[in-house]
């Protein structure tokens, strides 16, 4: 159950690394009370291009949960963790964002926003010797959770 909670965590932060769209358009001011469910596509994508960099982790990062994810303590997961430094391996990125979880939902880009940001992190903070039990998504996470579940619930949509 703890390393479904971190995968779930893991899953959702890293969905959103490398979202958006590649086509070189240029960025579209965006109304931060706006609902994640009425905007266009182009101003769906705009959210995934805004959150790319604050929610980019660093190979270390992600090395840190790899380790966590396959390890029973803290020694292996110092190992994992080393190995995964030196492998050749990119870090973990998603190639989409899936902006049809937007569909629908009530959270507006400001909270999805402060919701990512902090989840990104939470990820960041962890290392082999976090403790599972405290793993939970962020407090700013709660009203994203309520009002638009489907968008931390499996992970793709962030």
């Amino acid at each position: 159950m703890r390393r479904m909670t971190l995968l779930g965590v893991l899953a959702a932060g890293l969905a959103l690394v490398a979202c958006g769209d590649e086509g070189g358009e240029t960025a579209i001011a965006l109304d931060e009370n706006q609902l994640l469910g009425e905007l266009t596509s182009q101003e769906a994508n705009q959210v995934c291009d805004d959150l790319e960099q604050p929610m980019k982790l660093a190979k270390a990062d992600q090395c840190d949960l790899v380790g966590l994810l396959n390890s029973s303590g803290i020694e292996e997961c110092v190992a994992i963790w080393r190995a995964c430094l030196i492998s050749a391996n990119e870090p973990l990125t998603s190639t989409r964002c899936f902006t049809y979880d937007f569909e629908g939902c009530t959270v507006t880009v400001a909270e999805a926003k402060t919701c990512l940001i902090a989840m990104a992190g939470t990820l960041k903070a962890l290392s082999c010797g976090s403790d599972f039990d405290l793993l939970q998504p962020p407090e700013e996470c709660a009203g994203v959770r309520e009002k638009c579940p489907s968008l931390l619930e499996n992970g793709e949509g962030f």
